[in-house]
């Protein structure tokens, strides 16, 4: 034994340890002063230089490259988890950044506001048009412009042959002005007009559009174009990047609202009709005019508006948003947004998550090498310097880990961008992974290497080097063993909390497809499809009629119908203002609302909704005959409680009498989790013409009948609009895909929680078990029995495991009303709790068996000379 004279400290050395360290006095000594046998580190540590530092640096890497080939197992855990969980986050921040991108396309979009008008059927924030122009009259103090459009599909022909059916805009006011967008090619409408109902059959082609349809033509300005059979001149095409108004979608083109009766299906009403709320409306606030004075102006005008059409505007409340804040369409946005929300929380959870398993097992390892610490304190080493040298290792896995996640998070955005909608909406992703996302990725891999190194490297340096030396022996510091406790407590905390939750949203998906919504479940084929707006009326009805009587001809198909408005579609449903006799409307109306559909064919037996009361319509019920409807349960319920409702007489206007011929049971008008509302069917015959879908019962598989059902609508018609074509699986899906992609999401991540609470969970014990394994070897070598020995390992790491299930617990019961945010989720249920309880104990029962068994089966020479 000899002494080793530091500088505030004697500490004996065993001559051994001193030759082991011998290694690192060479970084230290180099330049130190030795004075009579003296190492003076104190002098030695004014003398370093910032070459010394980066020397230093350079050392640490290299060191800590070597420590992670000597654990590749550990290493590639190590990566794989950063890399998931870095890699998830910077693939959602480029898809926010994407859709912003789209967004800074406008000139200033710090300056646009979004305005919006909210109803009880009203989910998408839009106006009408007559609204539109006056919120346009009423706010010109406010915005230097105010603009709207709405979306449309309509027949294109290119005039030499080629058909479309293209997703489109048609535009009001100043649109390109209050956007500041201009023209490639040509120009764009000009701000007088598209003023007249009429005139102005021009449009603006997206240049996307332009290169994919018209193979980016150079002379395409004045040529034309046939829409719904009408000759539209193209007078410009857009800039690059530019697809409208309507976020999240590709538009080809522009046109003029005015030119509505001529393009829309929805016929010339549109422009004149307090029930239309259609326009996406933006404002372009004026020079220094503030958000919160376009608010009051809004506010006023709203106001004013409400109590003008105090029953077109019952129940409604406007909003004033900045565009930039406003990243979707709002009807994608309803959707969109609370599993975006859901997914940034969990990721940034998952993240956290996967720091924490990560930092209690290198808690564990560096209990294996305290020793070194000691010697290292001992013989110099300043503890900021060694603490450097651990975060140097930790961050080199982050950084791996990140570089590894960046890979992940290119395949995610090429998945985002693959995503297609349907033909009514093409849904367009534009995520790239840009100079942003990368600089997150980095950020986001020093943050994880910190997170998980800060931890381990203040433990391992924080006890004196006298009780690190002595308590060799003990199997590891007190301090460590309650720092390793912490972090399994707040691993299994945490993994507890996410499995929880996604236990929850699985169950709900689960009860959601158990929903009844109020039709059969049978193979459904659906065909969304109309004659153009220049056929008339009769030719329009004719052509449904034919198309009904021709379709049940396709192979497979049993019954079909018609309906102007589908259950569950998320679009609003056509509601009607009814006055019945002897029953007084809501307090505060003049009359009651009731959900309207007009149908045709066989609709409800296609369907399969279920006829209570009454009859169906049947041949007596044609144009010229006394108009009768068939309503709802609940509807007759509400209105006509106690009484047989056939029979009973409504009007939906002034003079137009309505009688109730049948009852038929509820569905679901919007979502599957809410109330039936009160529905009234008319058939189509007597109603004013609307077009809409087509519904064929099938006994075969619907996929192979929807080509052939809309096939029939060309040869019926070269020139219909084809608007959309699906079974009623995919159709039902949209209603499910909040709840669907939460579940997916929430359930692979909570899976991944489990596995990384495994590793953790497991590195941990393994390697707090194998720094004991001495005083265990010494217990048994006194008569311990190992079995005792194991079931000690067993109980102690339970009850940490027990700990973490209980705060976990109480966690997701706290949060559930905050994190699970999707509409339709239930309540926590018993049964949430009971899996990843289960799967957590279990997980935490095997690693401290497997380890402490590993450590009882140890010879005890063996065991002493590894020290």
């Amino acid at each position: 034994r000899g002494t080793l004279r530091c500088t505030n400290q004697d500490v004996k050395l065993p001559c051994v340890w001193v030759l082991r360290a011998s290694e690192h006095l060479r970084g230290f000594a180099s330049g130190a002063d030795r004075k009579g046998g003296q190492v003076n580190l104190v002098g030695n540590q004014r003398k370093r230089t910032r070459g010394f530092w980066c020397a230093g640096l350079i050392q640490d890497i290299k060191v800590g490259w070597r420590r992670m080939i000597r654990a590749p197992g550990f290493a590639a855990v190590a990566v794989v988890s950063l890399a998931i969980a870095i890699g998830s986050n910077t693939a959602l921040f480029s898809l926010f950044e994407g859709f912003n991108l789209r967004v800074r396309i406008y000139a200033e979009p710090e300056e646009l506001v979004d305005i919006q008008v909210f109803g009880p059927n009203n989910s998408f924030g839009s106006l009408t048009h007559p609204a539109f122009r006056e919120l346009e009259d009423a706010t010109k103090q406010a915005f230097d412009g105010v603009a709207a459009s709405m979306t449309n599909t309509a027949h294109l022909s290119d005039g030499k042959g080629g058909h479309d059916n293209p997703f489109h805009e048609l535009v009001a006011g100043p649109f390109f002005q209050v956007l500041g967008v201009d023209a490639q090619i040509g120009r764009v409408f000009d701000p007088d007009e598209g003023v007249e109902v009429g005139a102005d059959p021009v449009v603006v082609l997206s240049h996307e559009y332009w290169h994919n349809w018209f193979d980016g033509d150079p002379e395409i300005v004045g040529r034309v174009l046939w829409l719904n059979e009408v000759p539209y001149t193209i007078v410009g095409v857009a800039v690059p990047g530019f697809s409208g108004l309507a976020r999240g979608v590709n538009s080809a083109f522009w046109a003029h609202a005015s030119m509505v009766s001529q393009l829309s299906l929805l016929g010339p009403r549109t422009l004149d009709s307090h029930d239309r709320e259609l326009f996406h409306v933006v404002g372009r606030l004026a020079d220094a005019v503030t958000l919160a004075d376009a608010e009051t102006a809004v506010e006023t005008f709203a106001d004013n508006l409400f109590a003008t059409h105090p029953d077109a505007y019952f129940d409604h409340q406007v909003e004033v948003t900045p565009i930039l804040a406003s990243t979707f369409l709002p009807s994608l946005g309803r959707t969109m947004v609370p599993v975006l929300t859901l997914a940034s929380r969990v990721l940034a959870i998952l993240l956290f998550l996967a720091c924490l398993s990560l930092a209690s097992v290198l808690v564990a390892r560096a209990e294996e090498r305290r020793h070194e610490f000691a010697i290292r304190l001992a013989l110099g080493t300043g503890r900021v310097r060694l603490m450097r040298s651990l975060l140097t290792e930790t961050t080199m896995f982050a950084l791996l880990g990140g570089a590894a996640g960046l890979y992940l998070s290119v395949f995610l955005m090429e998945v985002f961008s693959s995503i297609k909608g349907s033909r009514i909406t093409p849904v367009a992703i534009d995520a790239q992974l840009s100079v942003k996302g990368l600089l997150l990725a980095f950020c986001l891999s020093l943050l994880a290497g910190l997170l998980m190194g800060l931890g381990p490297a203040i433990q391992s340096t924080r006890a004196g080097i006298s009780a690190m030396l002595k308590e060799e022996h003990v199997g590891g510091t007190r301090g460590a063993k309650r720092a390793q406790g912490a972090l399994i407590v707040a691993q299994v905390a945490v993994t507890a909390m996410l499995a929880v939750a996604a236990a929850g949203f699985v169950r709900s998906l689960v009860i959601g497809h158990r929903v009844d919504p109020g039709f059969g479940k049978h193979p459904v084929a659906l065909a969304y499809l109309a004659p153009v707006p220049s056929r008339s009326e009769e030719e329009r009805r004719a052509f449904y009629d034919t198309y009904l009587r021709r379709v049940t001809d396709i192979p497979g198909v049993v019954s079909a119908g018609m309906t102007t408005s589908m259950p569950l579609q998320i679009s609003p449903t056509y509601r009607l203002r009814l006055n019945i006799p002897g029953v007084d409307p809501p307090l505060g109306q003049n009359v009651h609302r009731a959900d309207w559909a007009a149908v045709e064919g066989d609709y409800f037996g296609a369907m399969g909704i279920p006829l209570l009361a009454g009859r169906f319509f049947d041949s007596r019920d044609v144009a010229d005959s006394t108009v009768v409807a068939i309503v709802s349960e609940t509807m007759a319920e509400r209105f006509w409680p106690g009484q047989n409702p056939v029979g009973k007489k409504l009007t939906v206007c002034e003079g137009c009498w309505v009688t109730v011929v049948g009852v038929v049971g509820d569905t679901r008008a919007r979502t599957l989790f809410e109330a039936p509302h009160p529905l009234m069917y008319t058939r189509l015959a007597q109603s004013p013409y609307f077009h809409g879908r087509i519904v064929a019962r099938t006994t075969s598989d619907p996929a192979s009948v929807v080509p052939a059902m809309l096939a029939l609508g060309s040869e019926l018609d070269s020139a219909v609009i084809t608007l959309d074509g699906r079974t009623m699986e995919q159709f039902l899906s949209i209603p499910f895909f909040s709840l669907r992609m939460s579940s997916v999401l929430l359930g692979t991540i909570g899976a991944f929680a489990l596995l990384l609470a495994a590793i953790g969970i497991y590195g941990t014990v393994s390697y707090t078990v194998a720094a004991r394994r001495r005083a265990l070897v010494i217990r048994m070598a006194l008569g311990a029995n190992p079995t005792l020995l194991v079931s000690a390992v067993v109980r102690s790491t339970m009850k940490l495991i027990a700990t973490g299930l209980a705060i976990g617990v109480s966690l997701a019961v706290v949060v559930a009303h905050t994190l699970l945010e999707t509409p339709g989720l239930k309540v926590l249920d018993p049964v949430d709790f009971l899996g990843p309880v289960v799967v957590i104990a279990g997980v935490g029962a095997l690693a401290a068996y497997l380890s402490g068994r590993r450590a009882s089966r140890l010879d005890a020479v063996h065991a002493f000379r590894e020290g």
